[in-house]
């Protein structure tokens, strides 16, 4: 589903967010990225409705600026993950769905288990679970109903590095398979750019930026975001094939912290992303 905001404003104490105006296509991946207060997560919150904001909110070109949270079939995913501790895997996934009056509530968490790959973990309680797997837990809860729109806060805060690269993977598979227009915020630029279609910069509640991940690199808009990407490289390369593996080959140019001589140059693997 497609999501356009027009004018939104939302006042909290001294502090402001807006007016923001953005348009997001149906199916695609966007990511919310700026430092601590810039106002990420509340206009996360504002799109879902658990903020009173002025301006309108548009899914589908429908106003539901005054549609209250629960109505607006959207999934939220919290940084904290919100689980219920006393339940079972089953029963957290299954909330929701008894909340909304669902029918076919046992299909619908199976089907949200096995979306997460989490196929057989319905008895299990959530102490028992890794950090990954209640993320995953949260994840399901999150799209059982099958919402119109996902909304992730920091969804792989916490994490450890090898289990934070897993869950960014997982979240591009998972994005492409259910086809569920998603918005995240992060604070991790190396997220943003390995999982978005495009992404909006944001700093002291307004937008400096929105764009792909190359254009934001190539062509920063503001001398914010300049210097927001500056401890990043982008380097052009070729997709060749050796043996049965695709490799990035090009001629790289990086800036050294070091003297002249023989030195290595390191890239993460999963941070690589291919573009037309």
């Amino acid at each position: 589903m497609e999501l356009r905001l027009e004018n939104l404003e939302l006042k909290l104490g001294d502090w402001s967010l807006g007016p923001i105006n953005l348009f997001v296509t149906e199916s695609s991946f966007v990511s919310i990225v700026g430092p601590s207060g810039s106002g990420k997560t509340s206009l996360l919150k504002a799109i879902a409705g658990l903020e009173n904001s002025a301006g309108k909110i548009f899914f589908a070109g429908k106003n539901v600026s005054q549609i209250p949270p629960e109505k607006r079939n959207i999934g939220f995913v919290f940084q904290e993950n919100s689980l219920f501790g006393h339940m079972t895997v089953f029963e957290n996934v299954a909330f929701g769905l008894k909340m909304r009056n669902e029918k076919n509530i046992e299909q619908k968490v199976l089907s949200a288990l096995e979306t997460v790959r989490l196929n057989g973990f319905g008895g299990r309680s959530i102490d028992g679970l890794s950090g990954g797997e209640m993320k995953r837990v949260a994840l399901a809860r999150a799209i059982a109903f099958n919402p119109d729109i996902l909304l992730l806060d920091e969804p792989v805060t916490g994490l450890d590095a090898p289990l934070k690269e897993e869950m960014k993977v997982f979240l591009k598979l998972l994005q492409e398979k259910t086809g569920i227009t998603t918005i995240m915020v992060t604070h991790d630029l190396d997220e943003a750019f390995y999982l978005s279609d495009k992404i909006i910069v944001m700093n002291s509640g307004k937008i400096e930026q929105e764009s792909s991940p190359i254009e934001l690199f190539v062509n920063p808009k503001t001398d914010f975001v300049k210097k927001f990407v500056s401890n990043y490289i982008i380097a052009e390369a070729n997709a060749k094939k050796k043996g049965s593996k695709v490799y990035a080959e090009g001629k790289f140019s990086v800036p050294a912290k070091k003297g002249l001589g023989k030195m290595f140059v390191t890239f993460k693997k999963t941070n690589y992303r291919y573009m037309e």
